[in-house]
C-alpha cells in the first residue's frame, strides 16, 4: 500500500469520517475514495490539495514526502475569519448561529485574550471547516457533547478513571464519552504531548484504529490496534518507532482488553 492511501485512510478515521462522508465533500462517488485507499488508484493534483484542506496536513505529508507536520502557527482570529469567509457571514450571523456573545467573536478576530474554555469550543469550530461548508450550520453551544478530560485513563482494570478529571471538554460531533490528554510522545507525530483525544467507550475494534488498551495488568495506553485472526494475535503499536510494541498472543490469555477507539483529537497547534 502506498504512503497516500495508508495515510488518507488513517487520517480519515482520525477526523472520525466515514468513506462516505469524505466522498460528500469531495463530490465524487464512495468507490472512488475507496480506490485510493486501497491504493490502486490515485486522486489528481487538485483533489490531493482539496484533501489536504480537508483532513488538516499538507500535501507533502499526505503524499509520504514526509512524516512530521509542522506546526500551524496560524493564530485562531485568522482561521475564525476565514470559517467566516467559508461561510459568507457576518460575525453577528456566527454569534446568533454559534450562541457566542458578539463582543467574544470581535474581541478573538482583533486577537485579544478570552476565556480558555470559549477558546477551545471555538478552536473546535475552527477545525469543522468542511462540515459547516457540508451541513451549512454551526454547531452551538448548547449542542455540543461535554465529556470529561482525563488525566489517567485507567489502571488496568478496563474502567476509565473517573476519579482523575482534570476538566471537561466539548465534543461537536456527540460521539465520544470522554477525552484524554496525551503525556508523552509515544505516538507522535500523529497525537502529541499535550493534545486531547477523543474516544468513544467500546470494548472492540477494527485493526488499523487508535484504540484505548490495557495489557498484562499495566496502565491503559494509546496505540493503533493491529489484529490478525490468521495469527491470532495483537499487536499495540506505536507511532514513535523509538517505543516498542506490545505483542500479545491470544491463545496464551494475556490479560487484555480495549477500552474504546479514538473518534478524533483536539489540538491547539492545528
Amino acid at each position: 500500500m502506498s504512503k497516500l492511501a495508508e495515510r488518507l485512510k488513517e487520517l480519515r478515521n482520525v477526523k472520525g469520517l466515514r468513506q462516505s462522508d469524505l466522498a460528500e465533500l469531495l463530490n465524487v462517488p464512495r468507490s472512488t475514495l475507496a480506490t485510493w485507499e486501497t491504493g490502486k488508484f490515485n486522486p489528481d493534483l487538485k483533489t490531493i490539495e482539496k484533501l489536504s484542506e480537508i483532513l488538516g496536513v499538507s500535501t507533502d505529508y499526505l503524499l509520504g514526502k514526509i512524516d512530521k507536520e509542522e506546526e500551524n502557527k496560524e493564530p485562531l482570529s485568522i482561521r475564525l475569519k476565514k470559517l467566516r469567509a467559508l461561510l459568507g457571514i457576518t460575525q453577528e450571523q456566527f454569534a446568533k448561529r454559534s450562541e457566542i456573545p458578539l463582543e467574544i467573536i470581535t474581541a478573538i478576530e482583533n486577537d485579544q485574550e478570552v476565556d480558555p474554555v470559549v477558546f477551545m469550543k471555538l478552536d473546535i469550530l475552527g477545525t469543522l471547516l468542511t462540515f459547516e461548508k457540508l451541513k451549512d450550520r454551526i454547531v452551538p453551544f448548547s449542542e455540543m457533547k461535554k465529556i470529561p478530560i482525563l488525566g489517567r485513563i485507567c489502571a488496568g482494570n478496563g474502567e476509565p478513571a473517573y476519579e482523575e478529571i482534570l476538566g471537561y471538554a466539548y465534543d461537536p460531533k456527540g460521539n465520544s464519552d470522554f477525552s484524554l490528554l496525551v503525556k508523552g510522545d509515544s505516538m507522535s507525530p500523529k497525537f502529541n504531548d499535550g493534545d486531547l483525544v477523543y474516544v468513544k467507550k467500546q470494548t472492540h475494534a477494527r485493526s488499523g484504529q487508535y484504540v484505548v488498551a490495557y495489557a498484562n495488568g499495566d496502565e491503559c495506553i494509546l496505540r493503533r490496534y493491529i489484529h490478525s485472526n490468521i495469527s491470532n494475535v495483537v499487536i499495540l503499536e506505536p507511532e514513535n518507532p523509538e517505543y516498542e510494541k506490545v505483542i500479545l498472543v491470544l491463545r496464551d490469555n494475556p490479560k487484555w482488553g480495549i477500552i474504546g477507539v479514538v473518534t478524533g483529537k483536539y489540538s491547539k497547534e492545528t
